[in-house]
């Protein structure tokens, strides 16, 4: 070998051990790094999941979610209690949620996680969150930790299309001055149908404060039965809802009572669908104050109502839909008379839409931020 050859070997390992430390430190920082990346998303997760948690709990009504009301007190709960079950462990809220997250997380020494704000409006719900993540070789160059935080908005918005599901029979409502169909229009007094009375509300309770709680009259809507409605048709949508879709705006066909038609396909349809209805954990919400806790988007009883102007209507008409209502039915109801309560509930069968009137059925919350 000659000593040109040893030389240049000699020339590698010196750049090599000059180069060695810095390559080392380089891959220890990027294992921290990727330490930091993996918590960020983490906390970003969390904080999505607590935002939509805490506006399921939102009824959009104006002025519902003030400080200090039910609804924002519900909302801070559901947020806090997501975010622990999303690996959050701040010990400063005070755990109300107990029954969401009955364990907090516990971290490794240098991890401390802080649920820095939690906004609460009528129909928006902001969460932020910030974790401090330790440097484990980083602590060889002097940095100790790093902070990492998220924010999530959700928001929920009335309900502007049905997908499925939609109840065969019409709530009247007529526009306000603004041309919607609101609550106060639903509430404001008797509202005369000129055909039928197959619907009659007769028991309405209303969970919006404010509120007054009004007759409302009901009758069939087309909603699938097709040109040539029958018995058998109309007591399969009672059973079961539309199959299409419906949109505020759009026009369907209110049509006469059932005179026309064998009656007991009608009536065992209504009955098919009461008798799946469950029991609600905290009983009937028609008569415990609107309460749906527990109550299943899936239940039966729980239906999506289009609100329409029957007025001037005689005979078959076809009318614009003006919203949704929800509604729960009583057992008990029949063909000639139908037993329910408005409800605000967040479902799991509706698109939201801004424009649309909040006639208590909402669209399940979706991140905004």
């Amino acid at each position: 070998m000659n000593a040109s050859a040893r030389y240049s070997k000699g020339q590698m390992l010196v750049l090599f051990t000059l180069i060695l430390p810095a390559l080392l430190g380089v891959m220890a920082l990027g294992a921290d790094f990727s330490i930091i990346y993996f918590n960020w998303a983490m906390v970003q997760k969390a904080a999505d999941a607590a935002a939509l948690a805490g506006a399921s709990q939102l009824t959009g009504v104006p002025g519902s979610a003030s400080a200090g009301s039910a609804v924002q007190t519900a909302a801070v709960n559901y947020v806090n209690g997501y975010a622990c079950l999303n690996g959050i462990s701040d010990p400063n809220p005070t755990n109300t949620y107990a029954t969401i997250c009955p364990t907090e997380a516990s971290h490794p020494g240098g991890f401390a996680d802080k649920i820095a704000f939690t906004n609460v409006t009528d129909t928006q719900v902001s969460v932020g969150i910030q974790r401090t993540v330790p440097y484990f070789f980083g602590k060889m160059i002097g940095l100790n930790t790093a902070g990492v935080a998220a924010k999530a908005t959700a928001a929920i918005n009335p309900t502007g299309t049905v997908p499925n599901g939609m109840f065969p029979v019409g709530l009247q409502c007529t526009p306000d001055a603004s041309g919607q169909c609101d609550l106060a229009s639903l509430f404001s007094g008797q509202k005369t149908v000129t055909f039928g009375s197959k619907f009659v509300l007769n028991s309405l309770n209303e969970n919006v404060p404010g509120s007054g709680g009004a007759p409302g009259n009901w009758d069939w809507i087309n909603a699938g039965q097709g040109s040539s409605p029958s018995a058998q048709t109309l007591g399969t949508l009672l059973q079961n809802g539309a199959s299409q879709s419906f949109t505020v705006g759009q026009s369907v066909d209110a049509t006469p009572g059932v005179g026309k038609f064998n009656a007991r396909p009608v009536q065992n349809g209504l009955s098919a669908r009461l008798a799946a209805c469950a029991t609600p954990p905290n009983g009937d919400p028609c008569s415990n104050g609107g309460d749906t806790t527990g109550l299943s988007c899936n239940d039966p009883c729980l239906i999506s109502v289009p609100a329409v102007n029957f007025t001037g209507c005689t005979g078959k008409c076809t009318l614009p839909i003006e919203g949704f209502a929800q509604m729960y039915l009583e057992q008990g109801s029949t063909t000639s008379q139908i037993s329910a309560c408005y409800i605000s509930k967040n479902t799991c069968t509706t698109e939201g839409s801004a424009s649309a009137p909040n006639l208590g059925l909402l669209a399940p919350p979706t991140l905004v931020n």
